[in-house]
């Protein structure tokens, strides 16, 4: 179940967190159901996010323990991950910018060139998630999300080597102070007459604590604590999970309102999944489940130039193919284009960009004179604690 650096259910955990994203943003566009309950779940599909960041806490924490790699072979790494992809969003997207010059005078003119000069700045540092005020321009509305993984990033090599040197009782402290702070922002924003606002929702220092809640989930993974990982009480948690948001689903602002409840299962499952000795485990090691996976960060990508034009042109493609006017069909025929277009940016772009950038950058840096004094210290030379 197990590979050297993957974990094949996790893997393929990551295209449904991807799909769960993609359904949300299809629903809020044009309804998929009329039934109160599956409305709930489908308008709570924003905490697909939150998977996300825990995922990539464990998912890191457990390829880098026990490492040796260098902070900077691990930020090359983690760059040759994410960039080639989003570089080639951004590019594709700036019609979409969305900047305007109003009446084309020259106060008018000087601001969109500072607001363009801005959003550019942001987007190559990937920094957008820091300015939400960014978010309707672009794709920042997106890509704020690879804003938070690239904070987070930056954060593993001083973090891990902390987690990894605490014991069980007080990770487990850590573990649940993360989730209350990380619950917090969307229960204060129900109690209190003056809600938070998408500040709280997006900016990665409240998002680091799903990120660490990864970490630890991880290290317990790692240190052999898998009571309780049974099938029965992995559907338990899946089951519990769907009849709350279909009872609670909007009703808790933010949707991170519901992190009390979805932070720890998620942390729970993941350790589960991670022993891959029940159903679920297997079904989502399979072939297909893990290839979906692999392309997910191009499915989650993607999304945006496949939605916005159909906003903008959805009038006329339904005029020309009546079909489409149904919500499901629509919704079908968009994920469908969309699985193509993440299989070809993952075969085409995402992987020959990886493969380049550490060839070029890691093996350079390897290649040394055997007697070299010269060395970078491995930030990640982790020991588990037992």
């Amino acid at each position: 179940m197990m590979a050297k650096s993957e974990i094949l259910p996790l893997t393929g955990l990551r295209f449904f967190a991807a799909l769960y994203v993609f359904l949300f943003h299809m629903h809020i566009r044009w309804p998929l159901s009329d039934n109160t309950y599956i409305k709930n779940i489908l308008e709570q599909g924003a905490i697909g996010m939150s998977l996300f960041f825990i995922l990539s806490g464990f998912v890191l924490a457990y390829r880098y323990s026990n490492s040796n790699t260098t902070y900077r072979s691990y930020l090359i790494n983690r760059f040759s991950r994410i960039y080639p992809i989003y570089a080639f969003t951004a590019i594709a997207t700036l019609p979409w910018i969305g900047v305007d010059f109003g009446s084309g005078s020259a106060i008018d003119t000087t601001t969109a060139l500072t607001k363009i000069a801005l959003l550019f700045i942001a987007n190559i540092l990937v920094i957008q998630a820091w300015f939400p005020q960014m978010f309707s321009y672009w794709n920042d509305g997106a890509s704020w999300s690879i804003s938070v993984e690239v904070f987070c990033y930056f954060l593993l090599p001083f973090i891990l080597p902390k987690l990894t040197n605490i014991d069980n009782k007080r990770l487990f402290i850590l573990s649940a102070a993360c989730v209350a702070f990380s619950a917090m922002i969307g229960v204060s924003a129900a109690l209190f007459d003056d809600p938070a606002n998408k500040v709280f929702y997006s900016i990665p220092i409240f998002r680091l604590p799903e990120f660490i809640v990864g970490i630890c989930a991880c290290i317990f993974f790692l240190r052999g604590n898998k009571k309780f990982c049974g099938p029965a009480i992995q559907i338990f948690i899946i089951l519990t999970v769907a009849v709350y948001l279909c009872v609670v689903g909007s009703k808790m602002p933010l949707y991170v309102g519901h992190n009390w409840i979805i932070v720890p299962s998620i942390a729970f499952l993941l350790i589960s999944f991670s022993v891959g000795n029940s159903a679920l485990a297997k079904l989502l090691s399979s072939r297909i489940i893990v290839w979906l996976g692999k392309i997910s960060y191009c499915f989650y990508s993607l999304q945006f130039l496949i939605i916005v034009p159909l906003v903008k042109h959805h009038d006329s493609v339904v005029q020309h193919y009546s079909a489409l006017n149904n919500p499901k069909i629509l919704m079908v025929c968009a994920l469908l284009i969309l699985v193509g277009a993440s299989a070809l940016a993952h075969h085409f772009i995402e992987e020959p960009a990886r493969i380049w950038i550490n060839k070029r950058y890691q093996t350079k840096r390897v290649a040394k004179p055997e007697n070299s004094q010269t060395n970078t210290p491995a930030l990640l030379s982790i020991p588990t604690k037992n």
